[in-house]
């Protein structure tokens, strides 16, 4: 079914650019709106999400501030980076959107008045509807796993392959990791929930999936409410939040795909709620009128820029084209801000971190054991790359008696770190069974070999 809303409205949105306090190369830009009504940009519910440097979408809700009237909810596009809105929906009715995932610079899905769901493929002229037949909550969490395919989280999960025209339920359910706040998958397999579970217990939870999401393991229950989680790869991840009762920030970090999570307390900070990162080395925390700065990948943070007096709650890194963008307001809507940064002075310290390496290594694999897929992790020195051409490298899976399953790489490797995944297939496609097998890669006449364990 088509729904076609009328863009009777037109709105421009001219923005302002204040710098603030910076204490790096990229500058942070507050962009202020001018608009006919002063409260076009305000609202509690407020969400923004950005596809590209140009493209983005916004929306705004002033329902509780205007508790005995009308309720203003309006969809907004931007097609030059937030420099100019223009009103896409505009609604006086019941209208909540909770989550938005654009796909492209024309595409936009989102789930609205609870599980109702509204896809666009023409920047917003027409609309497609669909819903998630479930009448028990509010769906709080959606996540593109590839194109088409996306998983959204309420009490139950719910799987989509055709971009969220349809959805299926899974069988069992979540009330373990209820309301998932946030959700960071590395690829279409491996990825991590985070959820502030119980505002009156104080508890946060982690969990993770190697099968896209049909399964999820406990990793850890944390006496902090939890709501925003990164990975720089399949071992070294972050997560964010904050306790209850406390004006303070925890950052909890991980360096074995989340077995293991250590916590570091920035009690003079204030709240942490959204994490980022460009690289391996640079990345940012937001929270209450703040944001922190890492340029050591995690080890050390500083404030960057402060005073705003808005909870900065979203923060989006787009590494392509090396923008960031950070959108916050007050519990009631009355204050927001509007960030926008410039990350393209930062040097390319992929490049700078492939020139110190300094040894063949294998890594491991995570997970281990898994099902039904893994991610294998290897280095190559420099001193390996004779006249920069790379070298042959080869990785092979085999079974417990020998016998070559499947080749992941045969190829020339210039120096860097690498990731391959197997999906638990033989060379034919075909999925093996349980049990021990080994990697082993190989590079002119030295070896290394390790074991995995998978369990289906």
């Amino acid at each position: 079914m088509k729904v076609k809303y009328l863009r009777i409205t037109y709105v421009s949105i001219f923005c302002i650019m204040l710098v603030t306090r910076i204490n790096y190369a990229q500058t942070w830009n507050i962009v202020t709106p001018v608009s006919p009504t002063s409260d076009i940009f305000r609202g509690q519910q407020a969400d923004i999400a950005f596809v590209n440097k140009n493209v983005g979408w916004l929306f705004t809700t002033n329902q509780y501030i205007r508790p005995y009237g009308d309720c203003y909810n309006k969809l907004y596009r931007t097609t030059d980076g937030g420099m100019n809105w223009e009103i896409i929906i505009s609604d006086t009715g019941y209208f909540d959107i909770y989550r938005m995932f654009p796909r492209n610079s024309d595409n936009l899905t989102m789930f609205y008045n609870g599980n109702d769901v509204l896809i666009t493929n023409d920047g917003g002229v027409s609309w497609d509807t669909s819903e998630i037949n479930d009448n028990q909550s509010t769906i709080w969490q959606l996540s593109f796993l590839s194109d088409n395919k996306a998983i959204a989280f309420n009490n139950y999960r719910w799987f989509t392959s055709d971009g969220g025209y349809s959805w299926k339920r899974n069988d069992d359910t979540l009330t373990t990791f209820f309301s998932p706040t946030d959700s960071y998958f590395i690829n279409d397999s491996l990825g991590w929930i985070v959820s502030d579970i119980n505002l009156l217990t104080d508890v946060g939870y982690i969990a993770a999936t190697t099968n896209g999401g049909k399964t999820w393991e406990f990793q850890r229950s944390i006496t902090n409410l939890l709501y925003g989680v990164e990975f720089l790869d399949s071992l070294k991840g972050f997560a964010v939040g904050y306790p209850l009762f406390f004006d303070e920030g925890a950052l909890y970090y991980t360096n074995d795909g989340g077995k293991n999570w250590g916590r570091k307390s920035y009690d003079t900070f204030g709240k942490f709620y959204d994490i980022g990162f460009i690289d391996s080395l640079n990345g940012w925390i937001t929270g209450v009128g703040k944001i922190m700065r890492t340029t050591d990948g995690g080890e050390n943070w500083e404030i960057e820029a402060e005073g705003f007096e808005s909870d900065l709650k979203k923060l989006i890194i787009l590494k392509e084209d090396k923008v960031a963008y950070v959108f916050g307001d007050d519990w009631n809507g009355e204050t927001y801000t509007f960030l926008k940064a410039d990350l393209s002075d930062l040097t390319d310290v992929n490049e700078d971190n492939n020139n110190r390496i300094d040894k063949f290594e294998l890594i491991g694999n995570y997970p281990n054991p898994f099902n039904p897929s893994t991610t294998i992790k290897f280095t190559i020195p420099a001193s390996l790359n004779p006249s920069q051409g790379g070298t042959l490298i080869t990785l092979k899976v085999y079974d417990i008696l020998g016998r070559e399953i499947k080749t992941l790489v045969d190829e020339n490797k210039t120096a860097g770190e690498y990731s391959v995944t197997w999906d638990g297939k033989d060379k034919t496609g075909n999925e093996v069974s349980s049990g021990i097998y080994f990697y082993n890669i190989r590079f002119g006449e030295k070896s290394i070999s390790k074991k995995m364990v998978l369990m289906r």
